[in-house]
């Protein structure tokens, strides 16, 4: 594992570098509060000229086509999302800077992996962030957190005393942490330390942990396979308000013990260990147990 501090600009400006966020992570949530926060952050450090923390990000690196890289983001990706859209809305604002910010942050101009673009968000967000990107928000006609934090961005921008070009140069005081757990992603590590990061912040559903805990564990491409067959269906047998009962009533029928709501992800790690299911089988019996029930 390897730690340290760096400023946004250096993360991001990476060469043939892909930032993807497995499908194992939750959808883009961020909320109007937390983007107005970010932008305040920015402008705070315009004034002061000093550096401003914002947070950590932890990736597993792998390698990827034609001597590109991929950075597999652990965690930090509301944070990353929203970082991205704030360059593309101060691009948007300023032609003496869009080139640049658009060629060095949010594309890679000589590897095709992605269609370019740099962010490969999960994929329910895609559509809506390619759309950011490709200068096509006007016709995305779909409910969506990245469009609405991008024109929020936008509106934010332009209302601001300041030039494009002053906040672009403002982001070099915006510093980070990046971890990078080159340990690979089947070590226990990238599992623990996400968990313990994730304290913080939005909070993180049993639904979500369990996800991860599955996912996270194996290879990208099993991981899509099995989120596409099994928990992807899932979603769509459940509505999402209910998602972390149904977990609760699956564990408490299997184990014929009484779950409390707050005991779930606990619960559930014991139950996979115990009875040393893959990922494959224990999203597979989930899967069956969803069909099941839509029975009654």
């Amino acid at each position: 594992m390897k730690a340290d501090n760096v400023s946004l600009v250096d993360f991001l400006s990476q060469s043939k570098t892909l930032f993807k966020i497995p499908v194992y992570q939750r959808n883009y949530e961020w909320g109007e509060s937390q983007c107005k926060q970010l932008f305040s952050d920015l402008i705070e450090a315009l004034k002061s000229g000093d550096p401003h923390f914002i947070g950590a990000m932890v990736y597993v690196p792998e390698s990827g086509n034609k001597m590109s890289h991929i950075e597999v983001i652990i965690d930090g990706q509301q944070r990353l999302t929203s970082c991205m859209l704030l360059f593309k809305a101060i691009a948007e604002s300023d032609d003496s800077v869009k080139e640049e910010i658009n060629e060095d942050y949010l594309t890679n101009k000589y590897v095709e992996i992605n269609d370019h673009i740099k962010l490969a968000p999960v994929e329910k967000d895609r559509d809506a962030y390619s759309a950011v990107i490709e200068n096509q928000v006007e016709d995305f006609n779909k409910p969506s957190k990245v469009i609405e934090n991008y024109k929020l961005f936008c509106q934010l921008v332009s209302e601001s005393e300041y030039t494009g070009k002053e906040l672009f140069e403002a982001i070099n005081f915006l510093n980070m942490v990046y971890i990078n757990l080159d340990g690979g992603i089947k070590s226990e590590n990238p599992q623990v330390i996400f968990e313990s990061l994730n304290s913080t912040g939005i909070s993180l559903s049993a639904t979500d942990l369990i996800r991860n805990f599955l996912l996270m564990r194996i290879d990208s491409s099993t991981q899509e396979t099995l989120y596409k067959s099994y928990w992807l269906k899932i979603e769509d047998l459940l509505a999402n308000n209910i998602f972390s009962d149904f977990i609760r009533h699956y564990l408490i029928m299997k184990t014929n013990k009484l779950v409390k709501k707050e005991k779930v992800y606990p619960t559930y790690k014991q139950f996979f260990t115990s009875n040393k299911f893959s990922s494959a089988e224990a999203l597979e019996d989930l899967y069956k147990y969803a069909k099941f029930i839509q029975i009654f």
